[in-house]
């Protein structure tokens, strides 16, 4: 009765579409349609440096050539879906529309579908905001889908970097995301909380990997024995595109 009632006063529409959602059975805020949209990536058939399909029959652990003649630098890539619609209306109803419970229903999914391949984790780290960002948003977005995602894996959510500045990257190109993080990008804000430690990086969103491989530089530097990457999204590179990052790029 009183979840009928809270409906009626405050309905839900799907992110996707805008359709009246149901009071139970939508945890992402999208109707069965939109859901049904969700382009989910499967980690046998994924490279699990960069995400990019695979063939079939690869051995495990599964690589493209590309990742391994040139290795990245986290142990892992778990990424969960392509970055296409409805995901990227979910994404930003998580980000600019203060709907923050989504980051709990989304490491629900994670868990459901990567939990087993998470085995271990002993330490799940959030991609810090710059301060700025974080002051005018409220929270952080990585954040609140690492902590319960922590809870669920019986591992320790750590806020254990900090930015050191630079612009935002939304709608930068390739290369100047890499000239924005070289020099600048992260730094440890609490080492001994991951030192010796199998660490999982956890953010929304990855489109070139610099942010990735940065905050990884950074955990390495802290003396992490191994760290895994998990994006909820991620976004297949331009045709054409290498795998690894630009030649001269910050390691």
């Amino acid at each position: 009765m009183w979840e009928g009632l809270v409906d009626e006063l405050l309905p839900r529409f799907c992110l996707g579409c805008g359709v009246r959602l149901e009071p139970r059975g939508a945890p992402l805020d999208l109707c069965a349609r939109c859901a049904g949209r969700l382009l989910a990536l499967d980690p046998a058939r994924s490279c699990g440096g960069c995400a990019r399909p695979l063939p079939e029959g690869r051995l495990e652990p599964p690589r493209c050539l590309a990742c391994a003649l040139r290795p990245p630098p986290w142990r892992r890539l778990h990424a969960l879906w392509l970055y296409r619609p409805p995901l990227d209306s979910v994404i930003a109803g998580l980000k600019y529309r203060r709907l923050d419970y989504l980051g709990a229903r989304l490491a629900v999914a994670a868990l459901a579908a990567r939990g087993g391949g998470l085995r271990g984790v002993e330490r799940v780290v959030p991609v810090p905001l710059a301060w700025g960002r974080r002051l005018r948003r409220g929270f952080n977005q990585a954040e609140r889908v690492a902590r319960p995602l922590a809870a669920g894996l019986g591992a320790s959510c750590v806020e254990a970097l900090r930015r050191r500045g630079g612009a935002p990257q939304v709608g930068r190109g390739r290369r100047e995301r890499w000239r924005l993080l070289e020099g600048r990008g992260f730094a440890p804000a609490r080492p001994e909380a991951v030192r010796g430690r199998r660490v999982l990086l956890v953010d929304d969103v990855l489109t070139t990997g610099a942010t990735a491989r940065a905050a990884t530089a950074a955990l390495a530097a802290a003396g992490a024995a191994s760290v895994e990457v998990l994006v909820i999204a991620w976004t297949p590179p331009a045709p054409g595109a290498g795998a690894a990052e630009p030649e001269g790029a910050a390691p």
